[in-house]
């Protein structure tokens, strides 16, 4: 199995279509760096369903389409067709060219295609699966793969070492398998809390229902006496009724003579009524007249009062601005004066701030000297004092350098001792730590020696066991094809049984005279059935009689006419009849067989039939030869006059007629009772042979059985030395490590030791150096004091000299802003006091003429007041008068309204006796209405509460007391029991038949959850074993693939951490020759890469990969290493197919084709192949 061919169009760099034809052997990709080699590899990944797009070196699938190139523009879609020929049968498949595609579109939507039929990825996937060839599986290594595969992340070439052993389906078998087991799990636990939820439920439910049991009891009981008190109560009801009856209609005759005597007064009463409300509404017209005229009486008033209090407002306005016109004249007098006094007064203030102003100069400049003077002096102090602190800092210094020598050396001197004492403490634990090494390594030679017996007769039983099972699938193997083979024959013998019961193949008429032999006495048969012949022969000789195959045979010429008038009289079909006894005795001229090499026989000599009817046969069939080949004897002259038929049911008639045999969807007619019974006789042999397979298949199974219990026990037993071996190398790991440890602290112990001593040494000489210089800067520093004092002195007699004259100066300086500030102040108050002069004065214009304008007002409010009082003497008249109209119209209102009461308590006398009368009836009619609907209350509660009347006529032996009390009692305890579930029989038994529902559903859960579990350690165990077995043989393939490459050295494969083979982490050990390596990451890319390629070889050679792609994997090996890897690739090109990309010329060498990739046109990748065979 090979990939033949590789399609490309829009992936990547390769814009247009490009076609790789690929064969077996070594095929190479070159070209120059960035041409598009490497996107050749990613095509073929990406088509196997390759999905990180960084694997892709991309940052999103839409990155491997097309992006466009100088005037080229980006294409929307990529699409990658991979040819995989699959010769050897190895993909589970019946074609032998496989063609898997991939389309992708700028949108995202993806497409899958297997043989040109869209498929999922998952169906690619398991198409593959354990192949080698999947997108992830070992077949594609680049060079940036063997940093990954010999990293200590091995999840990558763990992935190789599961490809290779073929544990990947069993590991996707495992995690559906824990999927299901899960979830059984999750609806285990979700059932039981439903069964128990379920169970609460149904225990509550129980006891609801006893109490629904009593409650329906004692509500038949309360449905009993509640009738029987009805009852009672309607007929005493009906008793009270009648005496009700006779008075009401008493009543009733006496209100009807007094409704006669109330009607005289009432139509008097309403007459009176119409004229008290006439005068009513002239007396309300006269008010609102009245009304209206006070209120324009108030108004007036209301205006008047405004008017004079207005007029006096002005008034008094008037009298106010005069007296403020007098008060602002005295005022402006006044300013003025102030105005003149305050100029002579500043005028006389300038001189003295004149003089005032010179004082203060002359104090400045004396301040300026003294100020001068101290500063020399200040700058004299800073430098003396400079100098005696840059002295102190060094001698500061010195000392800080004298302070940390002397604390270094004591903290050495404590280190020194602390080092030593550490020293001896690491020597007495690293010759425990040998000691305990060589105990742990005598344990494990001990346990290796028994782990290595135990594990021969685990090998031996595991071999026996295999072949039993081996024996044991041959036998099933062939137990079911026996089945297929019996269940085929059955078919075949219901074919042919079907067949000859219903006659298929015949002509109607024929099948009726066969199907009802009673009618038809004297039918024996057909030609087909009297005439037999070989399996060979039946094509020939069916084609050869043609429609006589179908022809009855009677007993005799008379029945066979019989028979005839009788199907034509029925209107059958078509029959043909030949009779048996004439066809007996009929006797023909018969002619040799023609010595030909085509001709076969005579077809009247192959017949197997009755001695009599032979002669019938040689009649019919003995002008007719079997060829050999139809078209030599057609036209072979010396079988002129012969009707001719080959073994395929071609026939060449000496009447010139052709005909092609067409086998019928009834089979052959000739022989079928023969084949029939040919078949009866192979199933009871096939079934004789099953019961002998049983019983094989039986003792086979006790054999297994037996020897998986002694395995298991075997298996437990070394996996029990296995842990403890594990257990002791773990201790032993741990122990060298430790040991590694104490001496890699020793040494550096010793190394801290040779420092600290040096570092005393160093200290000491340090201190003899820095103490006299100590002492010298001492000295000087005290000299430097006393001059700092002197100058210090000078510094302060001159600033108590400079404070004193600031003193005087400050004293100048206020003296004279007193000044200043009296005269700024007679300044402002001259013409704050102007500026009131101007604002007097037109003040007092302004109160000149609102003098003017209040006058005005005053004469107009007096002429308005005047005019308002006429008016309300003409008002205060005409309200006089109406009030003599209102008092008149009282009078006669109040006469009217005392009429009318008189008439309405003549009318309240009559009503309140008829009412008296009324109040009588009512209640007798309330009584009466009150007794009847109490009866029919009464029935009402007994219909709604038990749906049925009360009847007519009842027996009944208690009172209506004892009913009563005994209907309480009743009530009591139903409501003792409280309320009731009515529902609670339909949820009993829904609940019930629910939980036995759930219970059954648990135990399937219970025992499907065995099973899965049981699936899952039969999957471990068949993974492990397979796993153990491939690691086995890879590492061994790699110990000697390694001593090849390397010419020496060492090269391991070991399984650690986990002690499970399926989790644990696999070391890889490569040492080179002469090297003591304990990483791969101290190995060069030259021998990483030999390691890498040693490693994938020795996977090769246990489970060789149909093809394998290398991509620049050469790169860092030098030509003697190329020439090794050369020769090893030669060797595997017989398995696998090799397609490597390279630039190197050794390895180009070795191809059997070429495939060179350039870029005619920048960034657009070209093929060009060439071809070595």
């Amino acid at each position: 199995m090979y990939i033949s061919e590789l399609k490309m169009h829009g992936f990547k760099s390769f814009a247009k279509k490009e076609i790789l034809k690929l064969s077996e052997g070594v095929t190479t990709v070159v070209g120059p760096n960035g041409c598009g080699k490497t996107n050749i590899v990613d095509a073929i990944r990406w088509v196997l369903g390759e999905q990180k797009s960084r694997v892709l070196r991309g940052g999103k699938m839409e990155d491997v389409i097309f992006n466009g190139a100088e005037n080229m523009k980006p294409l929307s879609v990529c699409d990658v067709t991979l040819t995989v020929h699959n010769n050897k049968g190895k993909l589970p498949i019946e074609y032998n060219d496989i063609e898997i595609g991939r389309r992708v579109y700028r949108n995202g939507e993806s497409e899958y295609t297997l043989n040109k039929t869209p498929c999922r990825l998952k169906d690619i996937n398991d198409l593959f699966i354990d192949t080698g060839m999947g997108s992830d599986a070992y077949s594609v290594i680049e060079l940036k793969m063997i940093e990954q595969i010999l990293s200590e992340n091995g999840d990558d070439r763990r992935r190789m070492f599961e490809e290779a052993s073929g544990i990947n389906k069993y590991r996707k078998q495992r995690k559906s398998t824990l999927r299901k087991f899960d979830a059984t799990r999750f609806d285990l636990e979700r059932i039981s809390d439903v069964i128990s939820e379920v169970e609460q439920k149904v225990h509550g439910l129980e006891l609801q229902l006893k109490r629904f049991k009593r409650h329906e009891k004692l509500t038949e009981q309360l449905n009993e006496k509640d009738i029987q008190l009805a009852f009672l109560k309607i007929d005493r009801y009906h008793g009270d009724m009648l005496p009700l009856k006779q008075e009401i209609e008493e009543f009733k005759h006496l209100k009807s003579s007094k409704s006669d005597e109330s009607s005289a007064h009432e139509k008097k009463l309403e007459e009176h009524r119409i004229i008290y409300k006439e005068q009513e509404q002239e007396l309300n017209d006269l008010q609102s007249k009245m009304f209206g005229l006070t209120e324009q009486q108030q108004e007036i008033r209301q205006n008047i009062l405004v008017w004079t209090e207005k007029g006096r407002s002005a008034v008094i306005s008037v009298e106010k601005g005069k007296r403020d016109h007098l008060f602002n004249n005295d005022k402006i007098k006044l300013l003025k004066e102030q105005i003149i006094e305050y100029d002579k007064s500043s005028n006389n203030l300038q001189s003295s701030i004149d003089s005032a102003l010179t004082a203060y100069k002359q104090e400045k400049d004396g301040l300026d000297k003294i100020e001068s003077d101290y500063h020399k002096k200040l700058k004299k102090l800073d430098e003396i004092q400079n100098d005696r602190w840059m002295h102190q800092r060094s001698m500061a210094n010195d000392r800080s350098i004298y302070n940390r020598t002397v604390e270094l050396l004591e903290e050495k001197n404590n280190s020194y001792d602390l080092l030593n004492k550490n020293i001896l403490e690491q020597k007495q634990e690293s010759q425990s730590s040998r000691k305990l090494i060589k105990k742990l390594e005598k344990s494990h030679k001990s346990l290796e020696k028994n782990l290595a017996s135990k594990q021969i007769k685990v090998s031996k039983s595991e071999e026996d066991l295999q072949n039993l099972l081996d024996k044991q699938n041959d036998l099933i193997s062939y137990q079911n094809s026996l089945l297929v083979k019996k269940d085929s024959m059955n078919e075949q013998a219901e074919f042919y049984q079907e067949l000859i019961s219903n006659n298929e193949g015949f002509p109607e008429g024929t099948q009726y005279v066969l199907e009802n032999p009673k009618n038809f006495p004297g039918v024996l048969g057909t030609i087909a059935d009297v005439f037999q012949v070989t399996e060979k022969y039946r094509d020939a000789l069916e084609t050869g009689l043609g429609d006589l195959s179908h022809c009855i045979i009677s007993r005799d010429r008379k029945t066979a006419l019989h028979t005839l008038d009788k199907a034509v009289a029925d209107r059958v079909g078509d029959i043909t009849i030949i009779p048996l006894k004439e066809a007996s005795n009929f006797k023909s001229k018969r002619r040799a067989t023609p010595e030909n090499k085509n001709v076969i026989a005579k077809a009247s000599d192959i017949i197997d039939t009755d001695k009599k009817l032979k002669p019938l046969a040689d009649y019919i069939l003995g002008d007719l030869l079997i060829v050999d080949d139809l078209n030599k004897a057609a036209n072979d002259d010396s079988l002129n006059g012969w009707t001719l038929v080959d073994l395929n049911g071609s026939y060449s008639g000496n009447d010139l007629v052709l005909k092609s045999r067409q086998i019928s969807q009834h089979g052959n007619l000739i022989g079928r009772k023969k084949k029939l019974e040919a078949i009866s006789g192979e199933i009871k042999k096939i079934q004789k042979e099953e019961k002998s397979l049983v019983k094989k298949l039986v003792g086979i199974e006790n054999n297994i059985e037996l020897l998986n219990d002694e395995l298991n026990e075997q298996n437990k037993f070394v996996k029990e030395i296995e842990n403890k071996l594990n257990q002791l190398e773990s201790e032993l790991m741990k122990t060298h490590l430790t040991l590694s440890q104490i001496l890699e602290n020793a040494s550096a112990l010793k190394q801290n030791l040779i420092k600290t001593e040096k570092i005393i040494n160093d200290s000491e000489k340090s201190l003899k150096k820095i103490k006299p210089g100590i002492e010298k800067a001492e000295k000087i520093l005290e000299k430097f004091q006393d001059k700092v004092d002197s100058a210090s002195e000078n510094v302060s007699k001159s600033s108590d000299l400079r404070d004193l004259q600031q003193q005087v100066l400050q004293d100048a300086r206020i003296e004279m802003i007193n000044l200043e500030s009296k005269r700024d102040n007679l300044i402002y108050k001259s013409t704050s006091a102007s500026e009131q002069v101007e604002e007097l004065n037109i003040l007092q214009n302004k109160i000149l003429d609102e003098e003017k304008v209040l006058i005005s007002s005053k004469n107009d409010f007096d002429r308005r007041i005047k005019e308002g009082e006429k008016e309300l003497e003409k008002t205060n008249a005409e309200i006089q008068k109406q009030r003599s109209i209102i008092d008149l119209k009282q009078s006669v209102f109040r006469e009217t309204y005392n009429t009318i009461d008189q008439i309405q308590t003549k009318i309240k006398i009559e009503q309140k006796d008829r009412e008296s009368l009324l109040e009588n009836l009512k209640i007798s009619e309330f009584k009466h209405s009150e007794l009847k609907q109490k009866i029919e209350i009464v029935k009402e509660q007994i219909k709604e509460r038990y749906g049925s009347k009360i009847p007519k006529e009842l027996i009944i032996d208690e009172t209506e007391e004892e009913l009563s009390y005994n209907i309480e009692r009743i009530q009591r305890s139903l409501e003792n029991i409280g309320p009731i579930n009515m529902a609670v029989q339909d949820e009993y038994n829904e609940d019930t038949e629910r939980l036995e529902h759930l219970r059954k559903q648990r135990d399937d859960l219970i025992e499907s959850e065995d099973n899965l579990r049981e699936t899952i350690q039969k999957i471990d165990r068949i993974a492990r074993k397979k796993f153990q077995e491939t690691f086995k043989h890879i590492n061994e393939n790699y110990e000697k693939l390694f001593n090849l490459f390397f010419e020496g050295g060492q090269g391991h494969l070991r399984l650690v951490g986990d002690p499970d083979p399926l989790e644990a982490d696999i070391v890889i050990e490569a040492q080179p020759p002469g090297k003591r390596n304990t990483s791969l990451r101290l190995l060069s890319s030259g021998e990483k890469a030999l390691t890498a390629i040693s490693l994938l070889f020795a996977i090769y050679q246990v489970k060789p990969s149909p093809y394998c792609i290398l991509d620049e994997v050469d790169a860092p090996l030098d030509d003697v290493n190329i020439h090794k890897f050369t020769k090893v690739l030669k060797q595997f090109a017989d398995e696998t197919q090799f397609i490597i990309v390279t630039h190197n010329k050794l390895t180009m060498e070795i191809a059997n084709h070429m495939y060179g990739v350039t870029q005619e046109r920048k960034g657009v990748s070209k093929l060009v192949s060439v071809s070595f065979d």
